[in-house]
């Protein structure tokens, strides 16, 4: 029988992609996966006996481990990987972006003599960025690493990915994550992006060339201690290197100076030398225009538009006497913006607090103290909420919450089912559990893990006849909730929207953590585990983001165009929730389309109120717990922002 892989133009496409078919690859993998199948007690030549469930929880395992082998090399394969970084980051300092690409280009699937395979390249460079950018000797030097511009958005964005996890020391651990979310190619370049804007960094920080620098610790790297070939995740370059160790002339890197690092040079003198310096100013316009250029989207029409807007926020920066540059001084930069009470002046203040809340992203992806620029992010998200219709109501409920007693608050989430069920779903997970391939709950698995926030849902592989099948509009009540079938069935999780809005929450607020196989209990589960009630802060990110999906799901119904209008009309009647002693819920003024999408926008409120978040007054009208209308808020803000974004795309 003829398949697709037997067209020669198919192939061709594919090869484009990076993709190449080998006849017989699946074979040759279960092949090399039997071992380790047998270790768990699986034998592929005897499967009559062997649970489904059984046997594709062992696959994933055995697979994980054959993964970690294949993306570990050792001895002269180890050297080889490290000698094609050597060479791609001499490209890439030179600016020399052809040679970069053919360097990579020589790279194939497997290894062939003293070439190493495009796995074993990823597995160093992921190894040794979170070596370096955890290591606190290296810590000030790094903290120049900019991606460097390159012709591929995803291999840019999964640089961008990858430093961001390498900074906690995880890029390697989240591998399988990449691959999934990136695909293999744009890790591959992305990953060698990184380690070369690593040592780039580093030699513009010291004031050395980048070719005698990356030779010496790329050269250490390769050869572990005592012969043994290290873990790739351990190893632990020492800092500031000496004059010894240097590679050997044949390498390209035993050739003179690295012109583009320089571009990375960090300022010098202290902070009060420095506030106001144009020249700083200069770089900082720079290295954020460069920022924007790797942005899917920005706030202004054009890079060159916001950066002149933050040219001239740095510029009122510093006639305020304030530093940019320092967290702590966003927020009296934003009251020196509040202090214009021109009504005309409205328009450019919306225009400064995009271009703000884009330059705080930039600051917290490449600042070395992020926990002082969240603090930034969150005055300037509530800035921005200033200037929101009902921005008050959301002002007053976020200012609120913080008035009331933190156990007070930390009561209330755990009285909420999205809250209370997560010790339910940690103890099912264990120490892992396998994943449908969009990462999602299994459809096995959709019936016991609904049923642990209250939703009937039963996963299915064809819907019984009745179900989707349309209410007529005749018999639809325009001022209650669409009606919910008594039990969902499902193909996956994503057709289950409290489920899946859940999920998301968790894995978001690193509750779980999902690999391209697995769900495993994320880095906050254990915090989250330690007391009786949720950390605050973990809970009110679970309700926001969990209230932001509910709002904002995106239906395959009849009436997909409609999405927007449901979820703003969702969101108004929420923030008279928010302040139902305050805001009159003035229906006359609705618009007839939200009228008619009345029943939809209910339905996604009676969702809320399911998952503990609303409740009914005795006049049946809807209101958000005094004690969880901080988080509700944030909630708000947040899917305002991604219906914004939705129709800034359109």
């Amino acid at each position: 029988m003829a398949t697709p892989f037997d067209d020669p133009e198919f192939n061709a496409q594919l090869a484009k992609m990076g993709v190449v078919h080998r006849p017989g690859l699946a074979d040759e993998m279960l092949g090399e996966l039997a071992p380790l199948l047998s270790a768990e007690g699986i034998d592929l030549d005897n499967l009559e006996d062997t649970d489904l469930d059984d046997l594709n929880a062992a696959l994933a395992r055995a697979t994980e481990q054959r993964n970690l082998a294949l993306f570990t090399p050792v001895g002269a394969q180890r050297a080889a990987a490290f000698a094609v970084l050597a060479r791609f980051t001499e490209a890439i300092a030179e600016g020399d972006d052809e040679r970069a690409r053919a360097v990579l280009a020589a790279i194939g699937p497997e290894p062939v003599g003293d070439t190493p395979a495009v796995a074993q390249v990823i597995g160093a460079s992921l190894g040794l960025l979170d070596a370096r950018h955890t290591d606190p000797a290296l810590g000030a030097a790094l903290a120049g690493t900019r991606v460097p511009k390159w012709d591929g958005r995803q291999s840019r964005a999964a640089a961008v990915d990858i430093l961001a996890l390498a900074s906690k020391g995880r890029s390697f651990d989240a591998l399988q994550s990449l691959h999934l979310r990136r695909g293999g190619l744009a890790v591959f370049e992305g990953a060698a992006l990184v380690v070369a804007a690593s040592l780039i960094a580093q030699a513009a920080a010291e004031g050395v060339d980048v070719g005698p620098l990356a030779g010496r610790v790329l050269s250490r790297e390769s050869a572990p201690p005592s012969g043994k070939a290290a873990p790739t995740g351990s190893v632990r370059p020492s800092g500031t290197v000496g004059a010894s160790g240097v590679l050997p002339p044949s390498s390209a890197f035993a050739r003179g100076e690295a012109p583009a690092a320089r571009a990375f040079a960090k300022p010098s003198g202290n902070r009060a030398s420095r506030r106001g310096s144009p020249a700083r100013d200069r770089r900082t316009l720079r290295e954020f225009s460069a920022w924007l250029e790797r942005q899917p989207s920005i706030a202004a029409p054009s890079v060159s538009d916001e950066t002149n807007v933050l040219r001239a926020l740095l510029m009122l920066a510093r006639e305020a006497g304030l530093d940019a540059l320092d967290p702590d001084d966003i927020d009296p930069l934003i009251d020196v913006l509040f202090e214009d009470e021109d009504p005309e002046a409205s328009d450019m203040l919306e225009n400064a607090l995009e271009t703000l809340h884009d330059y705080v992203h930039f600051r917290l992806e490449t600042a070395r103290d992020a926990d002082g620029w969240e603090d930034a992010h969150e005055v300037v998200e509530e800035a921005t909420a200033e200037m929101l219709p009902g921005s008050g109501v959301i002002a007053d409920a976020i200012a609120g919450a913080e008035q009331l007693d933190a156990e007070e608050r930390r009561a209330a989430l755990a009285g909420t089912r999205i809250v209370a069920a997560v010790r339910d779903l940690l103890a099912w997970i264990g120490t892992g559990r396998p994943v449908s391939p969009s990462g999602g709950v299994r459809r096995a698995d959709i019936q016991p893990v609904a049923a642990m926030i209250g939703v009937s849902a039963v996963g299915v592989a064809k819907y019984p006849s009745e179900e989707g099948e349309l209410l007529p509009l005749i018999d639809i009540d325009l001022d209650a909730p669409l009606p919910e079938p008594a039990t969902t069935y499902a193909r996956s999780m994503y057709e289950v929207p409290m489920l899946s809005a859940w999920w998301e929450a968790l894995t978001i607020a690193d509750v779980i953590t999902r690999t391209a196989t697995r769900v495993r209990p994320g880095p906050a589960a254990t915090e989250w585990l330690a007391h009786p009630l949720p950390p605050l802060d973990m809970g009110d990110m679970v309700v926001g983001v969990f209230v932001a999906e509910v709002l904002t799901e995106q239906s395959a119904g009849p009436i997909p165009m409609f999405e927007a209008a449901i979820t703003t009309e969702a969101v108004r009647r929420l923030m008279v929730a928010l302040a139902p002693e305050s805001v009159d819920d003035d229906e006359a003024e609705s618009s007839e389309l939200a009228r008619i999408l009345t029943p939809r926008a209910l339905q996604r409120l009676k969702r809320l109120e399911d998952a503990g978040l609303l409740q009914a007054n005795a006049d049946g009208v809807f209101e958000v717990p005094v004690a969880l209308r901080g988080a509700v808020a944030r909630g708000v803000l947040l899917s305002m922002a991604m219906l914004y974004a939705d129709v800034a795309e359109e």
